[in-house]
Order: C-alpha cells, then sequence, then structure tokens
C-alpha cells in the first residue's frame, strides 16, 4: 500500500482574522526524513531514466487495462442482449420491440455512466446519476436472472434455478457487475487524478472515525462557506494556533500585573506560560516541534508589523485630516473673496443704475423744457396768426370774417388739446423713471443689510471659535496643575511605579469622565499612560476601585497646597 504526497493547499481567501501561522520548515538535523510532512511517505528521488521507464510501462498497463475492458464491456452487452432479447419476446414486445428492447437498456446505462465519468472529470459530480446508472444496471442484472431462470429445462423459476444451478444465474449476472467494476474503477482515476491536480483531499472515513469532533468541523465549515476541505482544514489549525496565542499573551499580562504589585522586575523568560506545551497542544493539528517552538517569535515580529502597520496607518490618517483641514481652510478663504467679489459687483451694478437714471432724469427734464418752450412759441405764433386774421377779416365781408374766426378757434383748441396730451405722456415717463429708481435703491439697502449680516455672523464665530481655544487651554492647564500636584502627593506617600500609574488614570477620571473610570476610554489610558491594551485595561479596574474607596485627588493635601498657590479648579 502506498501513500502519494499531495501538494499543499494555498490559504483560504475567506480565512477568519488572526496571527499567521508559521510555514512548514525544514526538519532537524537527525529527524526521521518521514515526518516531513503529516500523512505523507517520504521516497527517495528517482533517476529521469527509470523514471521515463516506469511511465512507458504504466501507459502500457493502461491500454491493456482499456482494451480488456472494452472486450469485456463488449462481450457483456452481447451476452446480455440475448438474454434481454429472449425475455422480451415473453413479455410481448412483438418481432421489432424484442430487438429493440436490449438496446435501448443498454444503451441507457453506458450514457448513464460515460456522463457520470464526464462530470466526474469536470470536478461537478451528481451522485444521483450515478445511483440511476447503478439502478439501470441492477434491473439488468435481474432480467438477465430471470432470463437465465426461464431457459433453464422446464421453467422452475429463479429460486428453484438457485438451489439447483447457482452457477446458470451468477455467469447471466457476472458481465454487467463487471461492467460497473469497471466503470467504478476509471470513476476513481478520473475523481483521484482531478484532486491531486488542484491539490485537494477529500474527508475520508478514517478522518471520521479517528477525529469525530474536528472532521465535523471541516465538513460544516467547508459546507457552509465557500472553501474546499483543505482551506476549511487550515482555518481549523489557524484558529487553534490563534486560541494558544491569545491565552500566552493573557498569561504573560497577568504575571507581569502579579509581579508590578509584588515590586519585583518581571522576566518573561523565566514565567512558564501556554507557549511551554505548544508542541503538545499543536500537534493534533499536524503542526510539529521545530514548527511550535518558532511560533512565538514569529507571531511576535508579525504583532510588531501589525502594531508598526497601525501606527503608520494612523500617521497617515493625520496627514489626510491636517491635508483636509488646510483644503477647508483654502476653499472658506476663497468663498469669502468670491462673496466680497459679488458684493462689489453688485454695488458697481447700483452705481451703474442709478448714474443711469440720474442721466434719464435729467433728459426727461430737458424734453419737458424743451416742449414747454414749444408750446409757448407756437402758442405766440398762432396769437400772432389770429391778430392777423382778424385784421384781415375786418376788411371782408361779416360772413366771411365769423367763418374764419370760427375755424382759427377750432385749430387753437385742437392745437391746445395735443400739447395737455403730450405734456401727460411726459408725466407718466417721469413716474415710471421714479419707480425704477426707487426700486434700485431698494435693492442696494437689502444688499447692505446682508452684507452687514455676514459681517456680524463672522465676528460671532470668532468669538465662539476663541472661546473655545480659552476652555481648552484652561483645561490643559488644570490638568498639567493637576499632574503636579498628584505627583508631589504621591512621592510623598513613596507609591510605586503601579501604584502611581493608577492614581494618574484615577486623577485622569475625574478630569475627563466625571470620576467614573469605567466610563473612559482604554485607548485614551494608551495614549496617555504610552501602554498595552491590556495593561490599560487593568489600570482602568484598579483605578475604578480607588475611587470606590473614597479616593479624591482634589482633597489631597499636597492638592489643597495648590489650589491655595494656584485658585483655578480643574
Amino acid at each position: 500500500m502506498t501513500t502519494t504526497i499531495e501538494p499543499r493547499a494555498e490559504a483560504a481567501p475567506g480565512r477568519l482574522p488572526g496571527p499567521e501561522p508559521a510555514a512548514h520548515e525544514a526538519p532537524a538535523a537527525g529527524a526521521d526524513s518521514r515526518t516531513t510532512e503529516v500523512g505523507t511517505d517520504a521516497s527517495p528521488e528517482v533517476s529521469p531514466a527509470p523514471r521515463r521507464r516506469l511511465t512507458v510501462i504504466m501507459w502500457g498497463i493502461a491500454g491493456i487495462a482499456t482494451l480488456a475492458g472494452l472486450v469485456v464491456a463488449a462481450v457483456g452487452f452481447a451476452l446480455s442482449y440475448d438474454a434481454l432479447v429472449q425475455a422480451a419476446r415473453g413479455w410481448g414486445f412483438g418481432p421489432w420491440g424484442s430487438y429493440a428492447f436490449p438496446i435501448g437498456v443498454d444503451g441507457l446505462i453506458v450514457a448513464l455512466y460515460s456522463i457520470a465519468l464526464v462530470l466526474a472529470w469536470r470536478r461537478m459530480p451528481k451522485p444521483m446519476l450515478l445511483v440511476a446508472a447503478h439502478a439501470t444496471t441492477a434491473v439488468t442484472i435481474g432480467l438477465n436472472v430471470l432470463a437465465a431462470a426461464n431457459s433453464a429445462p422446464g421453467s422452475p423459476g429463479v429460486w428453484a434455478v438457485a438451489q439447483t444451478d447457482l452457477g446458470r444465474l451468477i455467469a447471466h449476472a457476472a458481465m454487467p457487475a463487471a461492467y460497473v467494476l469497471l466503470t467504478e474503477a476509471a470513476r476513481h482515476l478520473i475523481t483521484r487524478t482531478a484532486r491531486l491536480e488542484s491539490g485537494e483531499r477529500g474527508l475520508t472515513l478514517a478522518d471520521w472515525l479517528l477525529r469525530f469532533p474536528t472532521t465535523w468541523w471541516v465538513f460544516r465549515t467547508a459546507k457552509t462557506y465557500p472553501m474546499s476541505y483543505a482551506e476549511a482544514r487550515k482555518m481549523r489549525r489557524d484558529l487553534a494556533i490563534h486560541r494558544v496565542w491569545i491565552q500566552y499573551r493573557e498569561e504573560i499580562e497577568a504575571a507581569r500585573r502579579e509581579a508590578e504589585e509584588q515590586g519585583e522586575k518581571f522576566i518573561e523568560h523565566d514565567t512558564v506560560t501556554v507557549l511551554d506545551r505548544l508542541p503538545d497542544l499543536l500537534a493534533p493539528y499536524g503542526v510539529g516541534v521545530d514548527e511550535a517552538l518558532a511560533l512565538p517569535d514569529r507571531m511576535r515580529r508579525e504583532e510588531q508589523q501589525r502594531r508598526a502597520d497601525r501606527e503608520r496607518a494612523e500617521q497617515e490618517l493625520r496627514h489626510k485630516e491636517e491635508a483636509d483641514r488646510r483644503a477647508r481652510e483654502h476653499a472658506e478663504k476663497l468663498a469669502r473673496l468670491a462673496a466680497k467679489a459679488e458684493e462689489l459687483r453688485a454695488q458697481g451694478e447700483v452705481d451703474v443704475l442709478s448714474v443711469q437714471v440720474e442721466g434719464e432724469r435729467k433728459a426727461a427734464e430737458h424734453r419737458a423744457r424743451a416742449a414747454a418752450d414749444t408750446a409757448g412759441i407756437e402758442a405766440d405764433a398762432a396769437a400772432r396768426a389770429a391778430e392777423r386774421a382778424a385784421t384781415e377779416a375786418e376788411r371782408r365781408a361779416a360772413e366771411e370774417e365769423q367763418a374764419e374766426e370760427s375755424a382759427k378757434a377750432a385749430a387753437l383748441k385742437r392745437k391746445t388739446a395735443e400739447d395737455l396730451k403730450a405734456a401727460q405722456l411726459i408725466e407718466a415717463q417721469n413716474i415710471r423713471r421714479q419707480q425704477e429708481l426707487a426700486d434700485a435703491a431698494k435693492r442696494a439697502a437689502d444688499t447692505q443689510a446682508e452684507a452687514e449680516r455676514a459681517a456680524r455672523q463672522a465676528g460671532e464665530d470668532k468669538a465662539a471659535a476663541l472661546e473655545a481655544d480659552r476652555r481648552a487651554a484652561e483645561l490643559r492647564a488644570a490638568i498639567a496643575r493637576a499632574e503636579l500636584v498628584a505627583v508631589a502627593a504621591e512621592d510623598a506617600a513613596r507609591l510605586n511605579d503601579r501604584e502611581r500609574n493608577i492614581r494618574r488614570v484615577a486623577r485622569l477620571a475625574y478630569i475627563e469622565a466625571g470620576g467614573d473610570a469605567m466610563r473612559l476610554p482604554t485607548t485614551r489610558i494608551e495614549q496617555y499612560m504610552g501602554v498595552a491594551n491590556s495593561t490599560a485595561t487593568g489600570y482602568r479596574e484598579e483605578a475604578a476601585k480607588l475611587i470606590a474607596g473614597g479616593y479624591d485627588f482634589r482633597v489631597d493635601p499636597i492638592h489643597a497646597a495648590d489650589q491655595a498657590a494656584a485658585p483655578t479648579n480643574p
């Protein structure tokens, strides 16, 4: 029995987040070479010439097997055909149907098995199709057995023939069964080759019997999420490594806190942790001893790399925020300049409109005076003409004088009416121009009021910003004073580093969280103290206990003295 060395599966694209596991390393000197891969056997290298000879021999064997299989299939179909033809005649199929029935049954078997092989080669098997092919073959075997029993002397029946002549029934059923065996061998070759080419190994019966919980987890994960069995196995292995690493970090943090509480120096290498049991814990997941012992250093490097990446991302975010702030300030400056330009443009339009209205008003006055002068001249001319007409009428007859005087009076009346109409038109034009001038003045006043309102709003915003800066400066000064007072008090009390750090967190909770230490974010403690997340969590819990015990830095004697010197309350 041989074991095939399968290619290593790639990392799952949908794996859960966690530290990257260490890659397989070369075995140590003197180690058994058979342990280089879990579940595989190491084989010595074969020179190219024997490998080529072996390949030629195997191709020859494969050709012989294929030819023999075709011969067996042809013989089996021929024997089955004769038996089914005789049976079909007895079942009432008729002359043509008795010959067509065996061809249809055998053709269906060949088609079903062929399609099943093609689907297996294309890596999309259909189990129900294979079940249907086996069922059809079983029906064929049954029909052959019935035909063999009916062809026995006296036709005693299947049970009687099985008791008296069992070989007769087995001979008729052997060829279809042989075809099933050949088809299953071909299907196994195709599926196994496809799995080897893809680097995937399925779940075997040994996996289910020896590691049922792990195998069930792998099966459930592979079926629930779009991944292969190899990817699910690797995910399970990575999760186990991640859990061990988290447990190690928790133990290290607990040991560090205990050493700090006792005032001792913490040495990690002298502490027995879960990492010392790492080879034993990871052995069920196929992790070797050398690889397990190399995991801590590798994961520390990866954690440092992730921390550096996180700091670099935060720095890039700060740079981006600074660039955005500068862009916003530049945009606001451009907006102010654009508003000022728009205001100047509106003022220019108002000035132009004022000049136009004033010019039109003066032109209207000039036209009105000219019209009045023209009317006076025309009136004088009319008067002189009337006088001349009167003098001339005196020399004419009484009838002609009366007629001429009537005509002149009518002409004068028409002229007077025309002058009155012209004066009314000029007055209407003057009123319309005055109304336009008033509208322009109103728009100019509205623009001026809007500009004054914007200036007042800008002043209020500037005052609010100055007030916020003043309050922030006062808060920073209060924190600095509280820190100085607290440090002096703690030095006087001869506290150790951990107790001083806990009191620093308590003071920070009083100043920024109203005395509730659990409301203070751990990220703020990390930034303020420069410690890790787990240490910050421990400080916050101890500070909450200290505050619950009645601690208040504002009643500290040194703090009271500082208040007497600088009465500002933080």
